[in-house]
Protein backbone atom coordinates (compact mmCIF):
# COMPACT_ATOMS: atom_id res chain seq x y z
CA UNK A 1 0.00 0.00 0.00
CA UNK A 2 1.61 3.66 -0.79
CA UNK A 3 2.19 5.79 1.50
CA UNK A 4 0.00 9.41 1.43
CA UNK A 5 1.08 12.68 3.09
CA UNK A 6 -0.98 13.86 5.39
CA UNK A 7 -2.07 17.51 3.60
CA UNK A 8 -2.63 19.13 7.36
CA UNK A 9 0.77 17.87 8.36
CA UNK A 10 2.26 19.69 5.33
CA UNK A 11 0.12 22.94 5.80
CA UNK A 12 1.25 23.08 9.36
CA UNK A 13 4.67 22.69 8.57
CA UNK A 14 4.44 25.65 5.91
CA UNK A 15 2.56 27.74 8.42
CA UNK A 16 5.14 26.83 11.19
CA UNK A 17 8.20 28.19 8.88
CA UNK A 18 5.99 31.11 7.54
CA UNK A 19 5.03 32.20 10.92
CA UNK A 20 9.03 32.48 12.01
CA UNK A 21 9.46 35.13 9.41
CA UNK A 22 6.18 36.72 9.90
CA UNK A 23 7.50 37.14 13.91
CA UNK A 24 11.00 38.60 12.29
CA UNK A 25 9.04 41.12 10.62
CA UNK A 26 6.44 41.74 12.60
CA UNK A 27 2.86 42.65 11.71
CA UNK A 28 3.19 44.10 8.54
CA UNK A 29 4.32 41.11 6.75
CA UNK A 30 1.95 39.81 4.06
CA UNK A 31 3.55 37.28 1.87
CA UNK A 32 3.47 39.69 -1.45
CA UNK A 33 6.60 40.83 -2.82
CA UNK A 34 6.80 42.80 -5.79
CA UNK A 35 7.38 41.89 -8.93
CA UNK A 36 8.41 43.75 -11.91
CA UNK A 37 8.94 43.01 -15.48
CA UNK A 38 10.56 45.61 -17.03
CA UNK A 39 9.24 46.20 -21.31
CA UNK A 40 12.71 45.98 -22.96
CA UNK A 41 13.32 42.49 -21.16
CA UNK A 42 14.68 40.18 -24.04
CA UNK A 43 13.01 37.26 -21.79
CA UNK A 44 9.18 38.31 -22.96
CA UNK A 45 9.03 36.64 -25.88
CA UNK A 46 10.14 33.03 -24.64
CA UNK A 47 7.05 32.35 -22.59
CA UNK A 48 7.51 29.63 -20.11
CA UNK A 49 10.68 28.99 -21.71
CA UNK A 50 12.15 32.15 -20.52
CA UNK A 51 11.77 30.34 -16.74
CA UNK A 52 14.99 30.09 -15.64
CA UNK A 53 16.65 29.33 -12.24
CA UNK A 54 16.41 32.87 -10.80
CA UNK A 55 12.53 33.09 -12.23
CA UNK A 56 11.72 30.23 -10.28
CA UNK A 57 14.00 31.57 -7.07
CA UNK A 58 11.95 34.99 -7.65
CA UNK A 59 8.96 33.39 -7.52
CA UNK A 60 9.57 31.30 -4.80
CA UNK A 61 10.92 34.64 -2.68
CA UNK A 62 7.02 35.59 -2.87
CA UNK A 63 6.43 33.37 -0.06
CA UNK A 64 8.79 34.64 2.26
CA UNK A 65 8.84 38.35 1.35
CA UNK A 66 6.31 40.83 1.99
CA UNK A 67 5.29 43.80 -0.09
CA UNK A 68 8.85 45.80 1.23
CA UNK A 69 10.54 43.56 -1.42
CA UNK A 70 10.95 44.14 -4.96
CA UNK A 71 12.02 41.34 -7.38
CA UNK A 72 12.75 42.85 -10.61
CA UNK A 73 13.39 40.41 -13.68
CA UNK A 74 16.09 41.14 -16.01
CA UNK A 75 17.08 44.78 -15.30
CA UNK A 76 19.86 46.47 -17.73
CA UNK A 77 22.95 47.78 -15.58
CA UNK A 78 25.93 49.32 -17.37
CA UNK A 79 24.31 48.19 -20.33
CA UNK A 80 24.29 44.48 -19.17
CA UNK A 81 21.11 42.15 -18.79
CA UNK A 82 21.40 40.37 -15.34
CA UNK A 83 19.24 37.68 -14.14
CA UNK A 84 17.14 39.23 -11.62
CA UNK A 85 17.42 41.69 -8.66
CA UNK A 86 15.72 41.70 -5.09
CA UNK A 87 15.67 44.74 -2.95
CA UNK A 88 14.19 45.55 0.25
CA UNK A 89 14.49 46.14 3.80
CA UNK A 90 17.34 43.34 3.86
CA UNK A 91 19.34 45.11 0.93
CA UNK A 92 20.35 45.08 -2.68
CA UNK A 93 21.06 41.56 -3.96
CA UNK A 94 22.08 40.86 -7.62
CA UNK A 95 21.25 37.53 -9.37
CA UNK A 96 22.88 35.44 -11.97
CA UNK A 97 22.34 32.28 -13.45
CA UNK A 98 24.33 29.51 -13.46
CA UNK A 99 23.17 27.86 -16.63
CA UNK A 100 25.40 24.74 -17.00
CA UNK A 101 25.02 21.55 -15.73
CA UNK A 102 26.19 19.46 -13.48
CA UNK A 103 28.38 19.28 -10.29
CA UNK A 104 31.07 21.69 -9.66
CA UNK A 105 33.40 22.26 -6.95
CA UNK A 106 36.22 24.50 -5.50
CA UNK A 107 39.59 22.68 -3.87
CA UNK A 108 42.90 24.61 -3.42
CA UNK A 109 41.96 28.08 -4.90
CA UNK A 110 40.71 26.56 -7.97
CA UNK A 111 37.25 25.34 -10.01
CA UNK A 112 36.60 22.21 -11.19
CA UNK A 113 33.55 20.13 -12.54
CA UNK A 114 32.80 16.51 -12.53
CA UNK A 115 33.48 14.75 -15.29
CA UNK A 116 31.05 11.99 -15.62
CA UNK A 117 33.28 10.15 -18.91
CA UNK A 118 36.27 9.94 -16.80
CA UNK A 119 34.59 9.91 -13.53
CA UNK A 120 37.08 13.01 -12.32
CA UNK A 121 37.19 16.40 -11.70
CA UNK A 122 38.43 18.42 -14.34
CA UNK A 123 39.32 22.42 -14.22
CA UNK A 124 36.50 24.73 -15.24
CA UNK A 125 36.56 28.33 -15.95
CA UNK A 126 33.54 29.30 -13.64
CA UNK A 127 32.55 31.90 -15.76
CA UNK A 128 29.12 32.15 -14.35
CA UNK A 129 30.82 32.51 -11.02
CA UNK A 130 32.72 35.63 -12.46
CA UNK A 131 29.46 36.88 -14.18
CA UNK A 132 27.77 36.82 -10.74
CA UNK A 133 31.24 38.80 -8.60
CA UNK A 134 31.12 41.28 -11.91
CA UNK A 135 27.13 41.38 -11.73
CA UNK A 136 27.13 42.53 -7.99
CA UNK A 137 30.31 45.00 -9.19
CA UNK A 138 28.13 46.81 -11.81
CA UNK A 139 25.17 47.67 -9.47
CA UNK A 140 27.55 48.73 -6.66
CA UNK A 141 29.27 51.31 -9.21
CA UNK A 142 25.79 52.52 -10.47
CA UNK A 143 23.76 52.81 -7.16
CA UNK A 144 27.20 54.97 -5.52
CA UNK A 145 26.83 57.30 -9.32
CA UNK A 146 23.38 57.75 -8.20
CA UNK A 147 24.65 58.87 -4.50
CA UNK A 148 22.66 55.62 -2.84
CA UNK A 149 23.50 52.94 -0.50
CA UNK A 150 25.58 51.16 -2.91
CA UNK A 151 26.15 47.95 -0.24
CA UNK A 152 25.23 44.92 -3.01
CA UNK A 153 25.11 41.29 -2.32
CA UNK A 154 25.89 39.08 -5.35
CA UNK A 155 24.28 35.62 -5.72
CA UNK A 156 24.17 32.70 -8.26
CA UNK A 157 21.64 30.78 -8.75
CA UNK A 158 21.72 27.14 -9.96
CA UNK A 159 19.14 24.90 -11.45
CA UNK A 160 17.87 21.74 -10.01
CA UNK A 161 20.23 19.59 -11.96
CA UNK A 162 22.78 21.61 -10.67
CA UNK A 163 25.50 21.48 -7.18
CA UNK A 164 28.31 24.32 -6.43
CA UNK A 165 30.26 23.34 -3.48
CA UNK A 166 33.55 24.07 -2.13
CA UNK A 167 36.13 22.39 0.07
CA UNK A 168 36.81 23.59 3.36
CA UNK A 169 38.53 26.84 3.81
CA UNK A 170 37.46 27.70 0.30
CA UNK A 171 34.83 30.02 -0.91
CA UNK A 172 33.13 30.65 -3.93
CA UNK A 173 33.17 34.21 -3.74
CA UNK A 174 29.60 34.97 -4.21
CA UNK A 175 26.43 33.51 -2.64
CA UNK A 176 24.97 30.38 -3.96
CA UNK A 177 21.16 29.56 -4.12
CA UNK A 178 19.77 26.63 -5.90
CA UNK A 179 16.31 27.70 -7.21
CA UNK A 180 14.65 26.17 -4.77
CA UNK A 181 16.43 27.72 -1.47
CA UNK A 182 13.76 31.02 -1.24
CA UNK A 183 13.09 30.45 1.99
CA UNK A 184 16.95 30.21 3.16
CA UNK A 185 17.65 33.25 0.89
CA UNK A 186 14.50 34.94 2.33
CA UNK A 187 16.49 34.43 5.74
CA UNK A 188 19.55 36.39 4.97
CA UNK A 189 17.38 39.24 3.92
CA UNK A 190 15.89 39.93 7.30
CA UNK A 191 18.29 42.40 8.60
CA UNK A 192 17.09 45.94 8.44
CA UNK A 193 19.80 48.18 6.26
CA UNK A 194 17.82 50.06 4.12
CA UNK A 195 14.74 52.61 4.61
CA UNK A 196 11.16 52.31 2.54
CA UNK A 197 12.72 55.93 0.96
CA UNK A 198 16.11 54.15 0.10
CA UNK A 199 14.30 51.05 -1.42
CA UNK A 200 11.95 52.70 -3.79
CA UNK A 201 14.63 55.14 -5.92
CA UNK A 202 16.92 51.99 -5.65
CA UNK A 203 14.09 49.86 -7.86
CA UNK A 204 13.61 53.15 -9.55
CA UNK A 205 17.30 53.05 -10.78
CA UNK A 206 16.63 48.97 -11.35
CA UNK A 207 13.02 49.97 -13.33
CA UNK A 208 12.88 53.40 -14.60
CA UNK A 209 9.32 53.05 -15.00
CA UNK A 210 8.56 53.00 -11.44
CA UNK A 211 7.77 56.79 -10.54
CA UNK A 212 10.95 58.10 -8.65
CA UNK A 213 9.59 58.35 -4.26
CA UNK A 214 9.46 61.21 -2.56
CA UNK A 215 12.94 61.66 -0.24
CA UNK A 216 10.84 62.92 2.37
CA UNK A 217 9.76 59.33 2.57
CA UNK A 218 13.32 57.93 3.75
Amino acid sequence: MSAHRDPWADASSRSSRTGRLARAWGPRYRQAVIIHRPAADPARLLGPWGRRPTDRLGSGLGAWLDDRFHFVRRPRVEGTWLAGAVVGPGGTWTLVDLAEIGRFRKRNGHWYRWNTATESWVPWEAAAVTEARLAGHRLERTLDRAGLPSAVEAVLVTGARTTVTCDAGQRAGVHVHAQSDAEELASRMSRRVLTPGQVGRIVAVLDPKRPLPARASG
